[in-house]
């Protein structure tokens, strides 16, 4: 299943790339989570762990398995409901002193999991949409 928002931002990519690669500019937008942690610390690169800090439950980790500074951050993550893997990634690209941002969710529903995919899907996208309307008030705010 594979789940895509694609917004444009006032923004010169290189502006926004912060806002996907700092652990604590990712928190400002990404709101799910109380905050995130690199491992090692600093902006995300290959082969980084990104702990994800949730509300409720114990710490998520996600492994930066893709990147290209300023172009695309690709993020794989495993134990969300039923043990799920989910490959969460950003790409930009730059039109003029515009960005469009593709967010986009990717997983493989198996088990019972199928029988909730319209389920998924709907709040996946709720997800991405509100996501990329909070990124988009922070980069027009500066």
């Amino acid at each position: 299943m594979i789940v895509e928002h694609t917004l444009e931002l006032a923004a010169a990519p290189a502006a926004v790339w912060p806002w996907l690669s700092e652990p604590e500019k990712l928190a400002r937008w990404i709101t799910d989570a109380q905050r995130f942690e690199a491992r090692p610390a600093g902006p995300l690169a290959f082969g980084t762990t990104l702990v994800v800090h949730l509300p409720r439950n114990a710490p998520l980790e996600a492994r930066v398995e893709r990147v290209e500074p300023g172009r695309e951050l690709a993020l794989r993550a495993r134990g969300l409901p039923s043990d799920m893997e989910v490959v969460l990634s950003f790409t930009l690209q730059g039109q003029g002193s515009l960005t469009e941002l593709v967010l986009r969710a990717e997983t493989e529903l198996s088990g019972l999991m199928i029988f909730a995919e319209k389920m998924i899907r709907s709040k996946a996208e709720a997800k991405l949409t509100s996501w990329g309307a909070n990124l988009r008030a922070l980069v027009a705010a500066g």
